[in-house]
């Protein structure tokens, strides 16, 4: 006989019992990915084990089930190293019931061998379940589940269950000391400590308990629940746990996700991990490799009380967002994430920066800083940097790191361009440009230099041309400007009600603006923010909208002169009808002002302060080599599912990864792809309590549309900014390029 696929929502009461889950991601050497079990054929119940690459989409079976010899798989997870697998196989045993054994296989599916040969007799079935790897590879701890039949008939069966571990390459089976009763366990990073439910006969869960591997230390942590994942930086323990009990005969329960300390305390119930008020059942959780979500199988009920195919769902860590994952036509469950620990940045020499008016340093159709010809695809555009004269002089030879406004231009297809130091050891995973075939798209990037001045731009597809416009450059020198990060304020808004000119009204392109940017500004929400009179440049989100014409905006530092004519720049491209943002970070000019200035036809523009250098500021800025902090599609620094309106992203940046808790400001390339519908990006300092969020944007993005922009975000709450997306669905990336220390 086959049994059901599930755990918490039925109680343990027919003989065998063997629906039990997986647990937490390790270290691995290999790429991120994770191993499942999945039903191909219509609810069977006969489960194969596959490896799923969350990036390209694809998944390759490892261990197949075997339908005409009755055999089964459940709980895999890959070893620390990502070369094996280890998981529980199931087989019809002589008796009618079923036997677990715990079974280990090479990741491509050969080497099958079995680590466990428990007995099953007319009496009792034993299964050995849950096989989890100890964090140094060396050890598979389990649980032994023992059902014996009845002496006496209408008496009811009797459960038992023990933690047993054996050799990773097979041996003597050793039960854990202070393990009689323990389900479903757990090693902490350490190896040192597990975590498992002590489950009573009859029961399919009980009070969630840390020992030492010794049995030593053993102490309740506090909540009930089953299947505890210890998460990678051994804070917290996931676990799932009955919230609502059916008293009908269906005996559809509802279960979720929930966490607590690791030292113990009041669980926390994710609540988004039941989606809507149907009866659901959210089990079987597992941590990210980053540790900032959590993998779980969500799946409901018929009319009648069964269970329904389930899908891979993902929950953020503090169960602000929730989705789905993984959602095939089969019914997938018990996830596991595996993959390399997110690595350190590299940080540079701490800097200070030099504003410039600016200057072209490269254009491919006109032979500006390389050769008259378009880049070809996958092949690197090497720049040299330093010494490129500028109304400053020189860039000098000691320049960590410098502002460019980027475009790309005549592509033949689409692409994305990714501008690193020429000298990166490999190619970042992170991109500053998404363009369209023929799109002029244009992203501020602050560019990390190579060790000899020079950075590299590489395009994906196709052929395009490249321009980019040099704004200032980073030093260790400490007579140049510092940092200094402001919430986001409005202090230009050309529409009704105006913000930053007397009278709402198009900017036209005879007539340029003059935005002042030094003293007390008023913000549209009403209120105001200070510059003071040193600050040398600002930093600046504008957007351009209601455009009748196809133009360019160049923004540049308000000249003496106010008949000087325009530089040779530009910051955004747009075409008529289109809303489109860019960062900009500009000298302050004459008066304390900026220059915007609109090529052609008729443009509002907007614009939102997010910061200032001045020489009094304190902020060094730390280059790093361009380093992916998030990406919702594959579940890195959020949850692995898409962003619904008015859903947000709280994406750590201080504190984590080589980042310094007190960064006053990271430096962010956002990307958002896969937009339902027309909606705009916030990013912001997470707060510290609920409330509106601020009245200003990053990104504004149409119906299909994949764009990028850098920002420059003060951390909040905890080290972490907030990416906020206020209509429709789309999925959000984030690239590392620098903090502020």
């Amino acid at each position: 006989m086959v049994t059901s696929r599930r755990l918490l929502a039925v109680a343990c009461a027919v003989l065998p019992v063997s629906a039990l889950l997986a647990a937490p991601a390790s270290a691995s050497t290999t790429a991120n990915e994770i191993v499942y079990t999945t039903d191909p054929g219509a609810q069977d119940q006969y489960y194969d084990v596959v490896l799923f690459d969350p990036e390209a989409r694809t998944t390759k079976i490892v261990l197949k089930a075997d339908v005409t010899a009755g055999i089964r798989y459940d709980d895999p997870e890959l070893s620390p190293d990502g070369s094996q697998v280890v998981a529980t196989r199931f087989a019809i045993n002589s008796f009618g019931g079923e036997t677990g054994s715990i079974v280990a296989v090479n990741r491509d599916g050969t080497g099958v061998r079995s680590l466990t040969t428990p007995t099953s007799t007319a009496t009792s079935d034993v299964s050995d379940i849950v096989p989890v790897w100890s964090p140094n590879g060396a050890t598979i701890l389990f649980t032994r589940f023992i059902a014996t039949a009845p002496a006496n008939t209408g008496d009811p069966a009797t459960f038992a269950n023990a933690l047993q571990t054996v050799p990773a390459g097979g041996g003597t089976v050793t039960a854990v000391p202070g393990g009689d009763g323990g389900f479903s366990a757990d090693y902490d990073p350490t190896g040192t400590k597990i975590v498992f439910a002590v489950v009573a006969s009859g029961q399919d869960s009980g009070p969630l308990t840390v020992m030492n591997t010794d049995g030593s230390n053993k102490v309740a942590l506090g909540p009930t629940g089953a299947l505890p994942a210890w998460s990678p930086d051994g804070a917290t323990i996931a676990y799932a746990t009955v919230t609502d009990k059916d008293t009908t005969p269906a005996n559809a329960d509802v279960a979720q996700i929930a966490t607590v300390p690791a030292t113990g305390g009041t669980g926390t119930v994710l609540a988004v991990t039941r989606p809507t008020s149907a009866r659901t059942v959210a089990e079987y959780p597992a941590w990210s490799v980053d540790g900032e979500s959590i993998l779980f199988d969500l799946y409901g009920y018929n009319a009648s009380g069964d269970p329904l195919q389930g899908d891979l769902w993902s929950v953020d860590r503090a169960g602000t967002r929730a989705g789905r994952f993984v959602s095939v036509p089969t019914d997938d469950r018990q996830p596991f994430a595996q993959g390399p620990a997110p690595g350190p940045v590299a940080g540079g020499t701490p800097s200070r920066f030099k504003a410039v008016t600016p200057v072209r340093i490269l254009d491919t159709r006109e032979a500006v800083g390389a050769p008259k010809a378009k880049v070809q695809a996958k092949t690197p555009l090497v720049v040299p940097i330093r010494g490129i004269m500028t109304d400053a002089g020189a860039v000098p030879a000691d320049a960590t790191a410098v502002i460019l406004n980027v475009t790309v231009t005549n592509g033949t297809s689409a692409t994305d361009v990714r501008v690193y130091p020429s000298d990166a050891a490999t190619l970042p995973g992170a991109s500053n440009i998404n363009a369209g075939p023929g799109a002029t798209v244009p992203n501020l990037v602050t560019a990390t230099l190579s060790a000899d001045g020079k950075v590299a731009l590489l395009s994906s597809g196709g052929t395009v041309d490249l321009i980019a416009d040099l704004a200032g450059w980073y030093t260790p020198t400490t007579g140049d400007s510092g940092f200094t990060s402001l919430d986001p304020g409005r202090i230009l808004d050309t529409r009704s009600p105006a913000v930053g000119v007397p009278a709402p009204g198009r900017v036209q392109a005879a007539t340029p603006i003059d935005l002042q940017v030094t003293g007390s500004l008023p913000t549209s929400d009403g209120g105001t923010v200070t510059v003071p009179a040193d600050a040398t440049a600002v930093v600046l989100n504008v957007t351009a909208t209601n455009a009748s014409a196809n133009t360019d905006v160049r923004i540049y530092p308000t000249p003496a002169d106010p008949s000087a004519p325009r530089p040779v720049v530009s910051n955004l491209n747009l075409r008529a009808g289109e809303t489109t943002p860019n960062l900009v970070t500009v000298a302050v000019g004459s008066g304390g002002k900026v220059r915007l200035a609109n090529a052609a036809g008729q443009v509002n523009l907007l614009a939102d302060i997010a910061g200032y250098y001045s020489a009094s500021s304190a902020g060094s800025y730390v280059p790093v080599v361009p380093l992916r902090f998030l990406d919702t599609r594959t579940g890195i620094g959020s949850a692995a599912a898409a962003v619904g309106p008015g859903q947000y992203a709280d994406l750590k940046v201080a504190g984590t990864r080589g980042v310094p808790a007190g960064a006053l400001a990271a430096v962010v390339n956002i990307t958002a792809t896969s937009v339902s519908s027309s909606t705009d990006v916030r990013a912001y300092a997470k707060p510290a309590t609920s409330g509106a969020p601020p009245t200003v944007s990053n990104l504004n993005l149409t119906k299909g549309a994949t764009r990028a922009n850098l920002a420059i975000v003060k951390p909040g709450d905890d080290g972490r900014v907030r990416l906020r997306n206020e209509g429709g669905s789309l999925q959000l990336i984030a690239d590392l390029a620098g903090y502020f220390q």
